[in-house]
């Protein structure tokens, strides 16, 4: 019975502590005392995705959008992608090559659209897209009408709070998205014991505009009596065949109440505390390799947690969190303007200063760099690694025309340098098909990359000669590891980096064409940035 009674106390002691600094945070904000440069706040819920504050650490993540009688967590893995490993090379594109140069030079640019289209362009014409994961519904009982509603991101802390009173009980969430344990944990607590009661549902995503997207088939299942599964596969697309199969996983733990599954549902009944963790993973292993066993991968994170409490999981999550954030601040002047909720800041900036607010951007950048971009990760793609949508715009693929690179301008200044690593490694990844496009569609050594590839480093010329002629990808990623050796000045990367910086400056030398005008050699072809005709866009290099 002694013993019982320490257990006792110790639950009730861990409920009032995670209770305690979730009434901190939102007395803090009632009260003003809080660092407006590190706190998004809000007094409704998300009633869109882009409204819904984003957790992750960088292999997997989550948007939580904070509603009460249904809440929503929309999931995301890294690596889960349409189709599976693929090349786009077009073997023996360079035979046609100097009439191409040749049709540009005499301005005749419709000829040579088409000449690049058919000769030069890879194949498929289009790449594979990024995919939204799963949808975590949680149905809460008794919550319909609501008072005291806030809810918030604690870019210091790394976790997304929500908190609000419905029938005279106060419930708070916090969310959060752990390197060290590659779960994300959704906490649950009441201000009163036995009164919480839900009803979960992990929802799969199928795509709905593409009728070959019948292929992206996925499976709802009870796991036990305190899970849920999901279990699909990657979907077919231009041809290429869908190979990633994907496992994600709930496990629920309550402290008090009854728990069960039904078919598809998790049913927790009148608990005190509830605490949910999710894992998921792929088949990936790299990009060109699918061999991996997906729910061993899963398996194996569920049993890295055995015996960790929530505390000391939350513990664990911040120090590597703050590892990196605290490395910078910046204080800008605060205004009365600073503490009011994030939407009427933002509003309000337009005609009232609000200094600080700049600095809150900067450093949300910064969190963002930090849940979507970590060793041993993917790199950022075009929402980071956040994303609902199954047709993302632009595919949510690695778009190095600019849009890549602006993710990662940042990194070095923002003190963030390991969250590069990602990059790099795509980079070198990229030299792969870079060498053979070089080679078969340019009849160049060294490598070549276009405007855009995936998880899969594709590296031919995609969408159309408009954009596909954008020759100089791989040149601006390269301006990235010289900049990173700038900051770091590590010699040891640069003897890694090197070789590639040397791969694209040979392929330059090789592509590189006198201009008619004698003065300058010149690629050709090549696209200017964001204009709609192929054109000779870089003078690089002085014949005098």
């Amino acid at each position: 019975m002694k013993n019982l009674k320490i257990v006792l106390t110790f639950i009730a002691l861990s409920i009032s502590i995670s209770l305690l600094a979730q009434q901190d945070m939102a007395t803090a904000i009632s009260s003003k005392n809080f660092d407006p440069a590190t706190l998004l706040w809000y007094e409704a819920p998300a009633k869109k995705w882009e409204d819904a504050l984003p957790v992750g650490n960088g292999r997997i993540g989550a948007m939580v959008f904070g509603r009460n009688a249904e809440e929503r967590i929309q999931l995301n893995e890294e690596t889960y992608w349409s189709g599976g490993p693929y090349s786009t090379v077009v073997k023996g594109g360079y035979k046609v090559l100097p009439e191409i140069q040749k049709k540009v030079f005499e301005e005749k640019y419709l000829q040579a659209h088409n000449l690049f289209g058919r000769h030069l362009m890879g194949y498929p014409v289009e790449q594979m897209k990024y995919q939204c994961l799963a949808n975590l519904h949680l149905f809460f009982k008794n919550q319909d009408s609501i008072r005291n509603y806030k809810r918030w991101l604690n870019l210091q802390t790394g976790i997304a709070g929500t908190a609000y009173t419905a029938n005279g009980i106060t419930y708070l969430r916090e969310v959060f998205a752990s390197v060290p344990d590659q779960v994300i944990v959704v906490r649950i607590t009441a201000s009163q014991p036995g009164s919480i009661s839900l009803t979960a549902n992990l929802r799969g995503e199928r795509n709905q505009t593409h009728s070959n997207y019948a292929t992206d088939y996925f499976k709802m299942d009870g796991y036990g009596t305190d899970g849920l599964i999901l279990t699909g596969k990657s979907a077919d697309y231009m041809g290429v065949e869908g190979k990633l199969r994907y496992e994600a996983r709930i496990k629920a733990v309550t402290e008090g109440g009854s728990i069960r599954t039904d078919d598809v549902d998790l049913i927790i009944e009148n608990a005190s505390t509830v605490t949910l963790y999710f894992a998921a993973a792929t088949n990936f292993v790299n990009y060109k390799d699918v061999s991996a066993d997906q729910h061993q991968r899963v398996d194996n994170y569920f049993k890295n947690i055995v015996g960790k409490s929530f505390e000391q999981m939350a513990a664990a999550m911040q120090a590597d969190h703050q590892r990196l954030f605290n490395r910078v601040a910046l204080q800008l002047t605060n205004t009365a303007n600073s503490y009011l909720p994030t939407p009427e800041r933002v509003k309000k900036i337009q005609t009232e200063p609000d200094p600080s607010l700049a600095a809150l951007t900067y450093q949300f950048g910064r969190y963002l760099m930090i849940g979507s971009s970590r060793p041993g990760t993917e790199p950022a793609n075009l929402q980071g690694i956040w994303n609902d949508n199954m047709n993302p715009m632009w595919d949510s693929k690695y778009t190095t025309n600019i849009n890549t690179q602006m993710n990662y301008w940042p990194v070095e200044s923002g003190n963030l340098s390991e969250c590069a690593e990602p990059l790099f490694r795509m980079i070198k990844e990229l030299t792969d098909q870079g060498t053979q496009v070089a080679k078969e569609h340019y009849g160049a050594r060294g490598w070549v990359f276009h405007q855009n590839t995936d998880l899969y480093r594709v590296a031919a010329p995609m969408d159309g000669p408009t954009w596909g002629t954008f020759t100089v990808g791989g040149a601006w990623l390269c301006t990235h590891l010289w900049e990173h050796y700038q900051y770091t000045m590590d010699p040891n990367f640069l003897k890694e980096a090197f070789p590639l910086m040397e791969g694209s400056v040979q392929f330059f030398l090789d592509f590189l064409v006198p201009h008619p005008n004698g003065k300058w050699l010149v690629t050709n072809p090549s696209t200017s940035l964001k204009t709609s005709r192929m054109v000779v866009a870089i003078n690089l290099i002085s014949m005098k």
